[in-house]
């Protein structure tokens, strides 16, 4: 089953650095000139004064400047547009509630979501027909409870990198690992992994196949294995 979704990702992130001069506060003085010879009879030049150097000027270390607000969380792609208020008719709530996500920048608030993830993600595990084969899902529940586990999982919106495994070729296999299906990816997110086609699927049927997805393939721009790793603007 192939899903047309069109999807915005909310990636506004900007940092700064502070920048250091250089410099050293030195004071050199210039040589004297050398007195003229005096010829027969006469009395020898007076050599003239030596210049002055001028005073080099330090660099101070600038103080890093405060941060603002935060205005995005972006951890998985596609979450919190998929799973947020992503079916909401009201737009001015619609955009209050996704802005809250992104402006929480505490942790342990984060569970606060979870009401709301796992009310959409009982219409996402409809998308193949079969309900409660949603990854995670406790069959043993007919309301909205059934997907507590994965909505707070999903709450959680960080890319997790297993740095213990060479091999990255799927996205969410820590995820993944960790609730039971066992692989010895390294996870992450490549910019050549097709991660709205996994989301989907895992989302829908509980797997990391790829099968149901929005029938876009991955870009071969992005899989480019040299920096910057993505093709050129146009």
């Amino acid at each position: 089953m192939q899903i047309r979704t069109i999807l915005f990702a909310l990636t506004a992130v900007a940092s700064l650095a502070a920048v250091a001069g250089c410099g050293d506060s030195n004071t050199t003085t210039g040589s004297g000139g050398t007195g003229a010879t005096a010829t027969t009879g006469g009395a020898g030049g007076t050599g003239g004064a030596g210049g002055t150097g001028g005073t080099g000027t330090g660099g101070d270390n600038m103080p890093a400047p405060d941060l603002g607000a935060q205005i995005d969380r972006f951890g998985r792609p596609a979450i919190n547009t998929a799973l947020n208020h992503t079916f909401d008719p009201n737009p001015e709530q619609k955009d209050q509630g996704k802005d809250a996500w992104n402006e929480n920048s505490d942790p342990a608030t984060w569970n606060t979501f979870i009401p709301q993830i796992q009310g959409n993600l009982a219409i996402l595990d409809g998308i193949d027909t079969v309900c409660g084969n949603q990854l995670l899902a406790d069959v043993n529940k007919l309301d909205a409870t059934r997907y507590a586990t994965l909505a707070t999982v999903l709450s959680d919106d960080r890319v997790y990198v297993n740095t213990a495994n060479a091999g990255c070729t799927t996205y969410l296999a820590v995820e993944a690992n960790a609730v039971g299906a066992v692989n010895s990816d390294c996870g992450g997110r490549r910019t050549s992994y097709d991660v709205i086609d996994t989301s989907y699927t895992v989302l829908a049927a509980g797997k990391l196949d790829g099968s149901i997805g929005d029938t876009i393939a991955a870009s071969a721009a992005a899989k480019v294995e040299v920096f910057p790793y993505l093709a050129a603007p146009h």
